[in-house]
């Protein structure tokens, strides 16, 4: 029996609220730069245009260069798109270490995870084009000090240090950071996984031996 409360009586489903214009507009704001950094990554930047882009959104043409103009301008945003995916990410990811972990050996493999993370290999696209494209690069730089900021801070967070006061450790992040960089660049080619591990053991083993030795 219907009645005006629903089925037998069960209140009826309330219809799902519209959404507002500026939602909707932001919902196709993130499809379009969610299929951008897809394409970078699987097809790279040369192949990443708006024609690929409207392919992979199955949006108008109109619609996408409504939000981006330009190449030019869907790849500026998709440089901030994949920073603050890359902060998420690496916050989320630092939100679930146990709290009895070794708090050095946590930070690197936070590290790792996220420099040989898919977002990662998409933002390395971009990296690469800025090189010889001086629009992307005045884009690129103000974005890279944004997720380079949060992340040290986020290191800070995980070591327990307060402030950058401790420049030794500061320090040994840093090599950390280069360290795991450039691991990650010769995998790319290589697909040597046991060697990037192995070297990433050694050198767990190797900041405990510095951390110990350094004073305050």
């Amino acid at each position: 029996m219907v009645t005006s409360s629903g089925v037998d009586g069960a209140p009826a489903a309330r219809p799902a609220p519209r959404r507002t214009q500026a939602e909707r507009r932001a919902a196709t704001r993130g499809r379009i730069l969610s299929a951008t950094a897809d394409c970078l990554l699987e097809r790279g930047h040369q192949a990443t245009t708006i024609s690929e882009v409207q392919a992979r959104t199955g949006l108008a043409r109109g619609t996408i260069q409504h939000h981006f103009p330009t190449r030019a301008d869907l790849l500026v945003a998709a440089v901030s798109h994949l920073v603050d995916a890359r902060i998420e990410r690496f916050r989320d990811d630092a939100a679930r270490i146990d709290v009895d972990a070794d708090r050095m050996d946590a930070v690197v493999d936070l590290i790792l995870r996220d420099l040989t993370s898919p977002i990662f290999f998409a933002a390395l696209e971009l990296w690469v084009a800025a090189r010889t494209d001086p629009e992307l690069r005045r884009a690129l730089l103000p974005e890279e000090a944004r997720l380079f900021g949060a992340l040290r801070e986020l290191y800070r967070e995980t070591l327990g240090v307060s402030s950058a006061s401790d420049t030794q450790l500061e320090t040994l992040v840093e090599f950390t950071v280069d360290l795991i960089t450039g691991l990650a660049l010769t995998t790319m080619l290589t697909g040597d996984d046991g060697q990037r591990e192995a070297v990433t053991r050694r050198w767990k083993r190797a900041l405990a031996t510095l951390a110990g030795r350094m004073g305050p």
